[in-house]
């Protein structure tokens, strides 16, 4: 009895880091696809952030913005473009941009006159995705 509970344990630890290490190759791979988005132009700000997202979960990441500067916001879930929706809004909540509205653009770039904190919501456009690893980057302009 006491084998088969060690040879359980051992299966059940080794499932969990092949699990881990799948995922992982997956979010590795989905960054990738999103630093293309980076050129030369804009300098990431050193932040990779990452989510696991299942059908209609939502993902949220928050940065703080600084003022007198352009950015560039990249999403991307998958190993295609264009299947993930992300939001940013500023602090009172005001949404300030959408890609949904431009067909799931998977960057945008934009100016910001003031230091703001922003929250970036990120989810799956489900027509395309039903669960994958969601990637945002964010860059400055040199």
């Amino acid at each position: 009895m006491a084998k088969q509970y060690l040879y359980f344990s051992i299966t059940l630890i080794l499932l969990t880091f092949v699990c881990a290490s799948r995922i992982s190759a997956q979010c590795d791979s989905t960054a990738a696809i999103a630093s293309k988005y980076m050129n030369e132009r804009f300098v990431s700000d050193g932040q990779s952030y990452r989510a696991l997202i299942f059908d209609d979960q939502i993902a949220e990441f928050t940065t703080t913005l600084y003022g007198n500067s352009t950015y560039r916001i990249i999403g991307v879930a998958g190993l295609e473009t264009k299947q993930i929706h992300f939001s940013l809004y500023d602090e009172e909540d005001n949404l300030l941009y959408n890609n949904a509205e431009y067909q799931n653009s998977p960057y945008w770039d934009f100016e910001i006159n003031s230091t703001i904190d922003c929250r970036v919501e990120a989810k799956l456009d489900l027509v395309k995705q039903k669960s994958g690893c969601a990637v945002l980057l964010i860059g400055f302009e040199q």
